[in-house]
């Protein structure tokens, strides 16, 4: 019966990792139009939150999903395959339309390309957190549960 539930939370891990990527795309757009005093001050504190939160409710589904199923392979790749298909899917959509702002004259251009024209030194210091966050929501979504199943790890103590 409980097997019934796995398309439904195979739909939740894929949402999961595509959209905690998106919306890592928009952090990073909202966080490099920050003046400089803010992007040092409040960015710390917003990246830190958007990590926590980025690792706390996968942590959480994944509890949830390996409490109803357990540690049973079919359960650990479906899972899995959803997360890498959801990665992989946002990966495409990003490269298919690129996300593209209109300069003054007219034509559009990347963001990535104008954030790079704009402030060279602002990108990289906030390109680092969002590679950070997208390897983090790739190891909770992907490989986690994987390495779980290998090492065996209990989820709830049958004592």
């Amino acid at each position: 019966m409980k097997y019934l539930l796995t398309p439904l939370t195979m739909i939740a891990w894929y949402l999961l990792a595509y959209y905690g990527i998106y919306a890592s795309v928009l952090l990073m757009m909202f966080v490099f139009s920050l003046s400089w005093f803010w992007l040092i001050i409040a960015g710390s504190f917003i990246i830190g939150l958007v990590f926590f939160i980025a690792n706390t409710i996968p942590q959480i589904i994944q509890f949830l999903i390996m409490k109803i199923y357990g540690l049973n392979w079919f359960s650990v790749l479906s899972h899995s395959l959803a997360g890498l298909l959801g990665i992989i899917s946002v990966s495409y959509l990003f490269y298919s339309k690129p996300v593209e702002i209109i300069s003054l004259n007219g034509e559009p251009t990347s963001i990535l390309k104008a954030m790079w024209n704009e402030a060279w030194v602002k990108t990289i210091f906030v390109i680092f957190p969002f590679f950070g966050l997208c390897i983090s929501l790739f190891w909770a979504s992907v490989m986690v549960p994987i390495i779980m199943k290998i090492e065996g790890r209990k989820v709830i103590d049958e004592t």
